[in-house]
């Protein structure tokens, strides 16, 4: 995915424009005018997260809200996306972190940039067996080898020779 940056564009960039392509690999950084000729390209594990970012808009009750590939030297952070409605946000910013592979990261009104851990957790593998004694013995549980299996001989009555009693009301 292809992004432009501009020189100051979220406070990231101040030496001039470049074309961002990302991929989960890296980003490579290329310059947009040809007097620069160098291209830079940075692999995805040396950012350190997705980190989304809401400051107060211009206008007076509005917001402004900005998903960033956040580096350790801005000048290298990426805008994913910028808008006006922080809601817009909510969806993009687990995709992108779970397709870079990433943290998730928010910058808070006082600039301090914190980890959001309820979606770090990793699964740690299968939960244990809670009657383990019993599938390691092979055996049946101790309830139910008090119970006797049934006899057919025993279990059916016959009464030959005798008169049926009938209670009638």
């Amino acid at each position: 995915m292809n992004f432009v940056s501009q020189p100051g564009s979220g406070g990231t960039n101040t030496h001039g424009s470049y074309v961002v392509s990302l991929d989960k690999d890296g980003a490579c950084f290329r310059p947009v005018t040809s007097d620069n000729q160098g291209t830079l390209v940075i692999p995805t594990k040396v950012f350190d997260g997705v980190m989304v970012e809401v400051k107060p808009g211009t206008l007076p009750g509005s917001v402004c809200a900005k998903l960033i590939l956040k580096h350790s030297d801005d000048t290298l952070s990426v805008v994913l996306c910028e808008t006006d409605r922080p809601e817009d946000l909510a969806s993009a910013w687990p995709a992108w972190s779970k397709a870079l592979g990433l943290p998730m990261l928010v910058r808070d009104l006082g600039g301090r940039i914190k980890p959001i851990e309820a979606f770090q957790a990793e699964k740690t593998g299968a939960p244990h067996a809670r009657r383990k004694l019993s599938m390691l013995t092979g055996r049946r549980p101790r309830f139910l080898v008090r119970r006797k299996t049934g006899n057919a001989e025993r279990s059916i009555k016959s009464y030959k020779g005798e008169r049926e009693i009938i209670a009638r009301s």
